[in-house]
């Protein structure tokens, strides 16, 4: 159960990601929100950081200043299952700091996921279950290949019928889906938030 303060401690995977995000602030961030979904996270801290797999002391913040965006959980989408992964480092962060909790989808390389409609269904269960007085907005991260992104659509209109209209609903977008291959416009979802980290060869193209 999440707690604010001192320590936070929920369950999870294991790779490592603290990064610094502008919240709507960069004219780079491609939105996926309408202007009438703006106002659901105006009252959002501008800096929001990006807590992942591994301890974290981020009692240093200003909560009026910047929010938290901390992995909740991996789904990982197994043949028709939908395994859960939990959060299992913890997470320190200041009274009144407004969480974000991220969930992770991952595909199981071995066995492909059915992206069937129960499928959807679990997942989206399990995503807009972690909607609770404790967190201020829902953000999905996941990498849809081309064949997954009508499974990602449908799996966005679900987990927004599902959530409370007061819980924003975010997304993590690559780069690419930003710029020429922007499929996400028109997505339920009040913001994308573009991972610009770690670029291969477009590196030039996507920063400048």
């Amino acid at each position: 159960m999440l707690s604010k303060a001192p320590s936070l401690y929920r369950a999870a995977k294991i790779v490592i990601v603290l990064g610094a995000l502008i919240a709507g602030a960069s004219d780079a961030v491609a939105t996926a929100r309408a202007s009438s979904r703006v106002d659901k996270m105006s009252h959002f801290p501008r800096i929001i950081l990006w807590a992942w797999e591994r301890r974290e002391n981020l009692s240093f913040i200003d909560p009026d200043k910047t929010a938290v965006a901390y992995l909740v959980c991996t789904l990982d989408l197994d043949g028709d299952r939908v395994e859960i992964r939990p959060r299992f480092q913890p997470l320190t962060v200041p009274p009144r700091t407004t969480l974000i909790a991220v969930v992770r989808i991952e595909d199981d390389r071995r066995t492909r996921p059915s992206l069937s409609a129960s499928q959807r269904v679990r997942a989206a269960r399990i995503i807009a279950g972690f909607a609770n007085a404790s967190t201020a907005a829902i953000q999905i991260d996941f990498d849809a290949l081309r064949s997954e992104r009508g499974f990602y659509r449908d799996l966005l209109t679900d987990v927004r019928r599902r959530l409370p209209a007061s819980i924003p609903l975010s997304m993590t977008a690559l780069a690419s889906w930003c710029l020429d291959d922007d499929w996400i416009s028109g997505l339920p979802v009040d913001e994308a938030v573009p991972m610009l980290y770690r670029m291969g060869p477009d590196a030039s193209a996507i920063t400048t």
